[in-house]
């Protein structure tokens, strides 16, 4: 099963794509590259190895293209063509004033009353002309920079870029290019002085895998470790229920996760969770039919008809419960994110399952185990019956309308100031401080991250002429540029094209007559270059068409969109797919586009404007589940009144210390809704099939049972929180604090609200009694 752990993989499914994540990688290649950097005394040795390395990349099929070092001769025969709008103007300014000067000068009516260009015209005469045509200094500009760009100015320091074929997401593929580059200069001694260092986008695939993976085995041993140690507290003096437990909880998990591998063959960031959630889950289910199977026990029957009690007990609360939180994974389909769906699907499912096995399986095993002999009934729970006296009928509903002012406040507080984090670089695993970096910043490799636009080769001319459109009219501020290989060709730049022949037209033979040799010199470079303005995009240097070609070398695929913003900045992600938009025109199927801000912004959309819509489904169906199983609407209140207090102090909570909510940590208020009614309703169902005692006596006995099971369903919350991933440790500080909120409420309110209804049945059989008494 393949492990997707990056942002961009739960965006992406086949068939549905809402950003072409997929579609592009599989025309362009990986939408990343794995970056070599070469460190070495010896620039010549340093040379050498980069293009060894070079010439065995372009021989493996696995590799749509490296470069490491830039065509300078191809721009030096071609400058005047690639250079900006604005230096192509300096050198027509140039060679006007050169012209006016020359006409200017022989002209026997012009003269010059100035008096500093009488005393300085005759000396500098030829100077100053050849600095007015000479443009060596905007030569100088590009061809430094071009010269440097996979390079330090002294060669010390080479970088080799590499775009595998394979999608980025291939965390194994990308293994074997870094294991691939390694054994080059572990099978080359010759280069053994030099020190290599790895970054770019392949890289950092590979080292998330390297973070999260272990962490993931970890969080599931501290996991299995609470569960044994709960089973062990819980079950002390039947050391044989450890098994009888461990068996149920552990294989819908297994098959869960063996139907994602069916289903979708990868398991995504996402639902990584239900390796974490599900075990508590099935915890709960395990600790009420044991529990409910040993009071059972407790009064002498015999284990086959405890077993019958147990499932007939204890199953159709536990159906509700699971059925409550399978609706409620199942509701995340809604957010149309594929890795979200996916968890909805296989959490839903791995809840059913939970369920069915956790019942059946341990059922199976108790009659199993006890075919010879049957349990020695213990008390096995930690406990100590206290007499507790009921608060009277007025002070719970003070307490109750105390209680219910203060969760109204909270609730209100709570949603006003809610804020929410949009910085994904604390919500992203962290990259680390790489010294490939460092030397990267001392030669002029570009460390930018453009938007990646795949169309048909006809569209570039238009998507670069809607471009200078949009730009002039100051509607795109967040876009920077697009290059396009047609618009990168001068022959498809009408401007630039215009000024060209202008430039040619100057070189008259009037005027070339009045030049000096130094003058001619450039004029013929002028020349020469301007006689090659028409050449083909075939004629282009390698390196430029094939980043504009896809992986079967079409030319002319794909276009890229600079921006002028923080990448990290969620809201101005947002902003710059709204001028994405714009450059896309009305139809948004001419143009797919992806790149880390348009992941960003979309992931941003998707989530926070559907996950509302799950929650509310999912309370929907909750009442549904309720009303369906206690066929009484003031039933169904008592049970879920404590849920609404935890949201309304989770709420509050959040904001007193200071926790700001994020794309990932909102995934979590639907799970906690889903979980938060489970104690509530063992609670209520022991309180309906009483037949004697009060709700303090029975909650003295339901106490530990329920706490254990709330403690199973904090599990998950253990191993997110040691996350070094922040979205994920998010969701667990969310999940853990909306936890203990539920727990309290779940006992604070079931005895203030029981109580009552315990006071009052008391009145009302006082009364009854009282009437009788009367009567005789």
């Amino acid at each position: 099963m393949r492990w997707e752990l990056q942002l961009q993989d739960a965006l992406t499914s086949k068939g549905s794509s809402p950003l072409y994540h997929q579609e592009i990688e599989e025309k362009f290649g990986a939408l990343g590259s794995l970056t070599v950097v070469m460190e070495s005394e010896d620039s010549t040795l340093n040379y050498s190895a980069a293009r060894s390395l070079y010439q065995r990349l372009q021989a493996d099929s696995t590799i749509h293209f490296a470069e490491f070092e830039t065509d300078i001769e191809f721009y030096k025969k071609h400058s005047l063509l690639y250079i900006e709008e604005d230096d192509l103007d300096t050198v027509a300014n140039r060679i006007q004033t050169l012209q006016e000067k020359i006409t200017l000068a022989h002209n026997p009516l012009y003269v010059d009353m100035s008096d500093e260009s009488q005393t300085s015209v005759d000396s500098n005469d030829n100077k100053t002309n050849q600095a007015i045509l000479d443009f060596t200094d905007l030569e100088n500009k590009y061809f430094t920079i071009l010269s440097r760009t996979h390079a330090s100015s002294d060669g010390k320091i080479r970088v080799v870029d590499i775009y595998p074929k394979n999608s980025l997401s291939d965390l194994q593929a990308n293994r074997d290019l870094l294991g691939k580059v390694k054994s080059f200069f572990k099978d080359n001694p010759k280069y053994g002085s030099i020190k290599v260092y790895y970054t770019g986008k392949v890289y950092d695939t590979i080292q998330t895998g390297r973070t999260l993976l272990p962490e993931a085995k970890f969080a599931g041993k501290i996991t299995a470790l609470f569960i044994l140690l709960l089973f062990i507290i819980h079950f002390y003096k039947q050391p044989q229920l450890i098994l009888v437990s461990a068996i149920p909880v552990g294989l819908p998990i297994l098959y869960t996760l063996a139907l994602a591998w069916l289903l979708y063959g990868r398991i995504n960031v996402f639902t990584l969770l239900l390796a974490l959630v599900l075990p508590g889950q099935a915890c709960q289910v395990i600790t009420h039919v044991l529990n409910r199977y040993f009071i059972e026990r407790s009064r002498n029957l015999s284990p086959k008809l405890c077993i019958e009690s147990a499932v007939l007990g204890i199953g159709p609360s536990t159906a509700v419960s699971a059925g409550i939180m399978a609706s409620f994974f199942a509701c995340m389909i809604i957010v149309p994110v594929a890795g979200i769906r996916e968890l909805g699907i296989l959490g839903s499912i791995g809840c059913i399952l939970n369920w069915i096995f956790t019942i059946l399986i341990s059922t199976s095993l108790l009659q199993l185990f006890q075919r010879k002999k049957a349990f020695t009934v213990n008390s096995f729970r930690f406990q100590r019956v206290f007499k507790i006296t009921l608060l009277s009928y007025r002070t719970n509903g003070i307490i109750i309308t105390i209680l219910s002012i203060l969760s109204l406040a909270a609730l209100i507080y709570g949603g006003v100031n809610l804020k929410f984090l949009y910085d994904f670089r604390q919500t992203e695993l962290p990259r680390e401080e790489r010294v490939a970096d460092s030397l990267i910043a001392q030669t002029g490799f570009p460390q930018y991250d453009p938007v990646i636009v795949m169309m048909s080769k006809d569209n570039g001319d238009e998507l670069y002429r809607r471009f200078k459109q949009l730009k002039s009219k100051g509607k795109i501020p967040n876009i920077e540029n697009v290059y396009t290989l047609s618009a990168f060709s001068p022959k498809n730049q009408v401007n630039k094209k215009e000024k060209l022949k202008e430039i040619q037209a100057f070189f008259t033979n009037d005027i070339l007559q009045q030049l000096d040799s130094a003058e001619k010199l450039n004029v013929s470079k002028i020349s020469e270059i301007l006689y090659r303005y028409d050449f083909d995009e075939d004629d282009q240097p390698e390196n430029i068409r094939k980043k504009f070609s896809d992986i079967d070398g079409n030319a002319g695929a794909f276009a890229f969109v600079f921006s002028n913003i923080n990448p990290n900045n969620g809201l101005e992600c947002r902003h710059l797919a709204h001028d994405l938009a714009l450059l896309n025109g009305s139809d948004d199927s001419t143009y797919k586009m992806t790149g880390v801000p348009v992941v960003r912004a979309k992931f941003l959309d998707l989530v926070l404007s559907n996950v509302d819509k799950t929650i509310f489904l999912g309370s929907v169906l909750v009442w549904f589940f309720l009303l369906f199983f206690y066929n009484r609407f003031s039933r169904a209140i008592f049970t879920i009144l404590p849920s609404l207090f935890a949201m309304s102090w989770l709420l509050a909570l959040i904001n007193v210390l200071g926790i700001k909510l994020s794309v990932y940590s909102t995934i979590a208020f639907p799970i906690l809704i889903g979980a938060s009614v489970d104690g509530s309703i063992q609670l209520w169902t022991a309180y309906y099939e009483k037949r004697k005692g009060t709700a303090l006596t029975l909650l003295q006995g339901k106490a530990f049972s329920i706490s254990i099971s709330q403690m199973a369903a904090m599990i998950g919350t253990y191993g997110l929180l040691i996350s070094s991933h922040p979205g994920l440790k998010s969701i667990g500080q969310i999940s853990f604090i909306g936890l203990i909120c539920i727990s309290i409420a779940q006992f604070t309110m079931f005895s203030l609200i029981a109580g009552s209804l315990d006071n009052y049945r008391i009145l009302q059989r006082q009364k009854k009694e009282n009437a009788q008494k009367s009567l005789q």
